[in-house]
């Protein structure tokens, strides 16, 4: 898996669970031949990264799958100035809702849509 952490230095929690997360874009590589690394598209997820805890991987995803990272871009954009609720800390719950109404999630997702995966 290629990631790419966004706002490394917060911790995304979700006010409904408490857990801490760290927002990342996992990304989709580009097509045989195709000059780029990567394709632009891929998955925006929350994963639980801390050694100490039971649940460390644990991913939940936060977008569907191939979603551009443009599109991601623009519903989170000023996320620091909307999503942002202490000093290190990020409501995640907020970003899942612009996530959402930016139509970036499966038309059936309305809660986590959780997947175990072996590393974070």
């Amino acid at each position: 898996m290629y990631v790419t952490d966004l706002g490394l230095a917060f911790d995304f929690i979700d006010p409904a669970d408490g857990v801490p997360r760290q927002l990342r874009c996992s990304r989709n590589l580009a097509p045989p031949g195709d000059p780029r690394v990567f394709d632009d598209t891929g998955q925006l997820i929350a994963v639980v990264v801390d050694v100490r805890r039971p649940d460390n991987g644990h991913t939940i995803a936060v977008s569907r799958p191939n979603v551009r990272f443009e599109d991601v871009e623009t519903a989170l954009d000023r996320w620091e100035t909307w999503a942002v609720n202490g000093p290190d800390t990020v409501d995640l719950a907020a970003i899942r809702r612009r996530i959402r109404a930016a139509g970036l999630t499966s038309p059936s997702a309305t809660a986590w849509q959780a997947t175990e995966r072996t590393s974070p």
